[in-house]
């Protein structure tokens, strides 16, 4: 009898070491939240494309897909295997360019009571992004309902910006805010990760450090030797980044002297719940990127050109598409092993399948 019960006993640790040793989180890009009432329509007026964004889309798709989103998120938490431990937003949770001061408390606000009227049971791990302090008081309605709604969830009284550190089991994210001018983002990020043991780490910040798209836009981009040293310290730290600011689902490898880098960029604002085939998939980094939007900026045309043949001579990986919806990682740490899954809008199966792992490796 005692035989048994050890033996039972011992497949119980076993069983249970194993499960420990796997978890996953879910990352969503931008999701521009945005109810008409929390704007001042006649300060909006002065600006007609964003008046275009708010009034034909962002409203809309809130309308349309944000509590079914939300939901499908919620099932997806609830039933992922490996057990799901965060959701990491990537910034531009909300529209912002509320127009006044009040206005963008209330928007907010409301953000804050939506994410909470959702009531995920993991939490929410939010960066900061550009749209969410634009605006007559948005950076200071930031300060008042975002950061205290991210100690919330982190379970961290002591956040006081949106540069701060989350850890489960042997992983951590690190939230960069790359407007905050009182801080030097990249000797923070060193201190994070360098002072860290955790085995899986990953950046999240709202703008990417590697440009992916026809708009070539990516933080330090006109600082080149501090945008080395970003680069540098992500890449010597094996850190994962993760983006978001162009609405593009993408992944790039780009080698450094000093190790890879990975940045895997998400978008999440559901234009249609059923595009879940991209109409072009682009794989050719270098040039042709910026010469498949020929209208965007054509004064600017040469100079992005130029910038992504210089970047193409360390691109060993990438991959471009349309598609909205969200990612999940999956970890194994006794296996050793990150498993990246991309999901378009509502679709229950993945898109596709990307083994970090083995893109990390030298």
């Amino acid at each position: 009898m005692r035989i048994v019960l050890l033996y039972i006993f011992c497949f119980y640790v076993i069983a249970n070491t194993s499960v420990a040793q796997k978890s996953s989180f879910i990352v969503l890009g931008d999701l521009h939240y945005d109810l008409l009432q929390d704007h001042d329509m006649k300060w909006l007026g002065q600006k007609p494309d964003d008046l275009r964004q708010v009034t034909e889309e962002y409203t809309k798709y809130t309308s349309e897909n944000w509590s079914d989103f939300m939901a499908l998120l919620k099932k997806r938490v609830e039933t992922n295997v490996p057990r799901i431990k965060a959701i990491v937003q990537l910034g531009d949770l909300s529209e912002g360019l509320a127009g006044t001061e009040e206005k963008a408390r209330q928007m907010a606000s409301g953000a804050m009571k939506a994410i909470d009227a959702v009531q995920m049971p993991v939490p929410w791990i939010i960066a900061k992004g550009n749209h969410d302090i634009t605006g007559p008081g948005a950076v200071k309605a930031f300060q008042e309902f975002y950061i205290p709604m991210i100690r919330k969830q982190t379970g961290n009284p002591e956040v006081k910006s949106a540069n701060y550190s989350y850890h489960f089991q042997n992983v951590q994210i690190t939230c960069i805010d790359p407007w905050d001018k009182e801080t030097d983002i990249i000797a923070f990020l060193e201190h994070e990760l360098s002072g860290s043991d955790a085995k899986y780490k990953f950046v999240a910040i709202h703008e990417p450090v590697i440009p992916v798209t026809e708009r070539c836009w990516h933080i330090l981009r006109t600082d080149p030797l501090k945008r080395e040293k970003l680069l540098e310290v992500i890449a010597r730290n094996k850190a994962i980044v993760l983006c978001g600011h162009l609405h593009r689902y993408s992944v790039v490898r780009r080698n450094t002297p000093f190790g890879p880098i990975i940045q895997v960029m998400v978008t999440s604002v559901i234009k249609d719940r059923n595009y879940q085939n991209p109409k072009n998939s682009i794989t050719k980094y270098g040039p042709s990127i910026a010469e498949n939007v020929p209208d965007w900026q054509p004064e600017t045309l040469e100079a992005r050109k130029t910038m992504l043949a210089e970047e193409a001579k360390y691109v060993t990986y990438y991959i471009q598409t349309d598609l909205h919806g969200y990612a999940v990682i999956n970890i194994d740490e006794k296996n050793e092993n990150m498993q990246l899954e991309y999901y378009a809008a509502f679709a229950k199966n993945p898109y596709d399948r990307i083994d970090l792992t083995n893109l990390l490796k030298p």
